[in-house]
């Protein structure tokens, strides 16, 4: 393939002091207005922003098995959550401030599902391009048309399902996530009406920028409403795996499994990290399960340091 397919990848600095502050300040600010829950562990819960001083160790493992991947864009809020370690003078470095791409009535945001929704909106993006966050990993070498084949999008279609649809509405609606895949629904059934079933995935995810502006476009309103009633993640929300599933309705997927020899490992001090190692692309996901942050942060450090012990080009020397 000679087409470019770059990579997009989320990062947050909770540590950043001046981000703490606002931070904050929004979230008493909206919970005195009503407008968030301090028991919606979906916005506030400490797994939403905790940092696991890996960053390092996914751009490690994009350079030594996705060396096809043309450019690497990094997502922050500001200069302050650059990692000190990271060498943006690389030509393989993009830095994107939110305020580069997203609405500027949304700003400032804490929300992880915003940023996503508008990635598009990047101008120096190439037109396909892999979603991905900072806690996916690949583990192992991994060819470019595991996510695109003939300048298409590689989706897995309806194999494991998030729930079944009834009416317009998904089964499990008392959860904030299912709140939100249920929105995604509802935007779904515009462009094809037939009840459909399909997987979510918290892996990488082959997109296309110009399919991903115009539907943008098409539902730019109700996208917009939906994020502005709150700085938090909510059930009013909707989330950029509608672009995922957009792209298998409108038939402009190739349908194939990406999937094959990838998990996903919900981290905490009794996981096994070794049954991973030979897994292509493991998703090492932080949630209100985890029992122990210190004891679990070290040995995924020390599992991760004997894959990828040495430095890559995108960090300082």
């Amino acid at each position: 393939m000679n087409n470019k397919i770059d990579i997009v990848i989320r990062y947050l600095n909770d540590n950043d002091e001046i981000w703490q502050q606002e931070y904050n300040y929004w979230k008493n600010k909206e919970i005195k207005e009503g407008k968030a829950k301090l028991s919606n562990r979906q916005a506030f819960g400490k797994e939403r922003i905790r940092d696991w001083d890996t960053f390092k160790y996914v751009l490690r493992s994009i350079e030594k098995n996705c060396s096809w991947i043309n450019k690497i864009f990094i997502i922050v809020q500001n200069e302050r959550h650059i990692p000190k370690w990271l060498d943006i003078n690389n030509s393989k470095i993009r830095i994107v401030y939110h305020d580069e791409f997203m609405p500027k009535e949304l700003l400032p945001t804490f929300n992880s599902m915003a940023i996503a929704m508008y990635v598009s909106n990047i101008k120096d993006l190439s037109e396909n391009y892999i979603m991905c966050d900072d806690d996916f990993y690949f583990l192992n070498k991994i060819a470019e048309d595991r996510f695109f084949k003939r300048n298409k999008p590689v989706h897995l279609n309806n194999r494991i399902a998030y729930g079944f649809y009834k009416g317009n509405y998904l089964l499990g609606t008392d959860n904030t996530f299912y709140h939100i895949l249920n929105n995604n629904f509802k935007i779904e059934i515009k462009y094809r009406t037939k009840k459909i079933k399909y997987g979510f995935y918290h892996l990488p995810s082959a997109r296309n920028k110009s399919f991903e502006n115009k539907i943008l476009k098409e539902n730019e309103i109700e996208i917009l409403k939906r994020f502005s009633c709150s700085k938090f993640r909510n059930s009013n929300n909707v989330c950029h795996n509608l672009y995922d599933n957009l792209l298998k309705i409108c038939g402009v997927a190739i349908i194939e499994d990406p999937y094959k020899n990838c998990s996903y490992c919900t981290l905490k001090s009794t996981v096994d990290f070794e049954k991973y190692r030979n897994k292509d692309i493991v998703c090492f996901n932080d949630t209100e399960q985890l029992d122990d942050y210190e004891k679990t942060k070290e040995k995924f450090i020390m599992f991760l340091d004997s894959i990828f012990p040495n430095k890559c080009s995108f960090e300082k020397e």
